[in-house]
């Protein structure tokens, strides 16, 4: 995959926020603010295509058997519940089992802290082709910060692929159920892309504010985004979790890699306009969207992009997406706070006319008044010298995406006292 179709770029930003004044206060007493957003994965589809520029994308096949997953929290609580996603699939998707539990080393699991999970009192559950599915409350008390193991058994098969560099933390044992499994020795490295499961919800006795990160790879931070290779932190998302978390405020990981503010793709997810409803909106106690996507409408657009030629997007055309995605949040009482977009100079889809559609957006990040808040990361990983390329203490090395120093920068820049 070239440089900009790994998943190109995307950086939110946070600024002057109160979580618990106005409008947010009164969201958060909804009926159903007990139960709060404390991870997430944005579903995405399966890419339609064969390659991406020069680079050809590695074969889908279909496997049977449990998916187990590793994840980290943001708050905990005295109970989880889970959301599962059928909402890019072409037809009926059976799950017969599911569990939960507590991690401990790799995809073992705590002893005594594996729990079974169900969908109205039943073990399984058949999720129609483009709905998602919900499971009931489950009795699992975890602390924040706390890695989770999630397995699925599908015994009608899944799409996947083999494992990539930077796989999602999870693993495929074939042709068997082996959710009541504590210890899991995993089969051969697959990988689904995208998890089955795409949320997890915790229940606590009192009110807290979730913060939603909108963007695409850099805020999803699957490519190249591991700042605690120990820890499993991934992206600036989770050093702003893990900062925020003993303040009482859960941050959510809404980011996808390669989605766009504008236009929609399905292994890059449905456009930032069309998926906000679902993956931000709707998270139970959402108080405040951290919004960065633009760098993909504007690096894949152009004569001869990533995606065939399409006219080159404009400043105008971002703008008015971003006055939409803060109109529509205002309605719901949630607060938007934008981020400025982060340099992309050597990569694949740079040109000096996109440069200037991107200094022109980050100017009105900046100026307008519109968001109720302004990080500028774009000020924080440039180069000095060089203010169109990532400081080269940031850079990955494709010039877009920031390494481990970069996305910790990313997310200690963030004042806290913003949230005071």
């Amino acid at each position: 995959m070239s440089r900009v179709g790994r998943d190109v770029l995307g950086v939110v930003a946070l600024g002057a926020l109160s979580l618990l004044g106005g409008e947010g206060l009164a969201h958060a007493s909804s009926p159903h603010s007990h139960w709060i957003g404390t991870w997430e994965m944005s579903p995405a589809g399966l890419p339609t295509i064969s390659k991406i520029g020069a680079d050809s994308l590695p074969p889908i096949i279909t496997v049977k058997g449990t998916i187990r997953y590793r994840i980290r929290i943001s708050l905990g609580g005295s109970q989880v519940r889970l959301r599962f996603s059928n909402e890019y699939g072409k037809s009926a998707l059976t799950v017969a089992a599911v569990s939960v539990a507590v991690a401990a080393h790799g995809l073992d699991a705590v002893s005594g802290s594996l729990q079974p999970v169900t969908f109205g009192g039943s073990r399984s559950i058949t999720i129609p082709a483009g709905a998602p599915a919900l499971s009931d409350p489950i009795p699992l008390r975890v602390r924040s910060l706390t890695d989770l193991l999630v397995s699925a058994y599908v015994p009608q098969g899944i799409p996947a692929h083999a494992c990539q560099k930077d796989p999602i933390n999870q693993a495929i044992v074939e042709g068997s159920d082996a959710t009541s499994l504590q210890e899991l020795i995993p089969g051969k490295c697959l990988t689904t892309r995208r998890p089955l499961l795409t949320e997890v919800y915790a229940r606590e006795n009192r009110l807290h504010p979730v913060v939603v990160t909108l963007g695409d790879s850099i805020t999803d931070g699957v490519v190249k985004g591991v700042v605690d290779p120990k820890g499993g932190v991934r992206g600036w998302p989770g050093v702003l979790a893990r900062r925020l978390a003993g303040r009482g405020v859960s941050v959510v990981n809404a980011g996808i890699a390669g989605n766009r503010l504008l236009r929609s793709f399905p292994m890059f997810g449905d456009s930032a306009l069309a998926r906000l409803d679902r993956d931000v909106l709707s998270v139970p106690g959402v108080s405040c969207i951290v919004l960065l996507e633009g760098t993909n409408d504007i690096g894949m657009s152009g004569p001869e992009g990533l995606l065939g030629s399409t006219p080159l997007v404009t400043a105008k055309q971002l703008i008015a997406a971003y006055s939409q995605i803060v109109s529509r949040a205002h309605e719901h009482g949630v607060r938007v706070i934008g981020a400025t977009i982060t340099p992309f100079k050597g990569t694949d889809g740079y040109s000096a006319e996109k440069e200037r559609v991107r200094e022109t957006v980050n100017d009105w990040i900046r100026t307008s008044k519109v968001f109720d808040g302004v990080v500028d990361f774009d000020m924080a990983v440039r180069d000095p010298d060089h203010p169109n390329r990532l400081k080269p203490d940031y850079d990955s090395g494709d010039h877009l995406h920031p390494n481990p120093a970069g996305y910790r920068h990313m997310g200690e820049v963030i004042d806290l006292r913003l949230f005071d």
